[in-house]
């Protein structure tokens, strides 16, 4: 409610377009708001969740365990073209097939790519 609350009386019910204003509603970190600014206003960033930080490590694309971190690194490897929907393919990924506890690597494409099961080098 409180979120509501904010949007109407300072934002003339409109969500705002910028990170900073973003952030400082109540329950949006940098990840929703990431979300917001690559889904509603078509911004390059990539929004970095649990999925999305398991699965970049188990692939090489990052070594950091700080998502600020993993989001430049993905920012930095990750053509431009695919930036809106990068965050939604690795997030699906890891919900189905890089599970945390059981990953499914038999069924993975990816699997020679990866640092977990036969290729276990993390």
């Amino acid at each position: 409610m409180g979120l509501s609350e904010i949007l109407i009386s300072q934002y003339d019910s409109k969500i705002p377009m910028a990170r900073d204003d973003l952030e400082k509603l109540p329950g949006i970190g940098r990840k929703s708001a990431n979300v917001i600014l690559n889904s509603l206003f078509g911004e390059d960033v990539i929004a970095v969740d649990t999925h999305v930080l398991r699965v970049s490590k188990r692939l090489g694309l990052t070594k950091s365990d700080n998502r600020l971190q993993v989001e430049q690194d993905l920012l930095k490897i990750i053509p431009k073209k695919f930036y809106k929907n990068a965050s939604d393919w690795l997030v699906l990924h890891g919900r189905y097939i890089c599970r945390a506890n059981s990953p499914r690597c038999s069924e993975c494409f990816l699997r020679n790519l990866c640092f977990v099961g036969d290729n276990a080098m993390i």
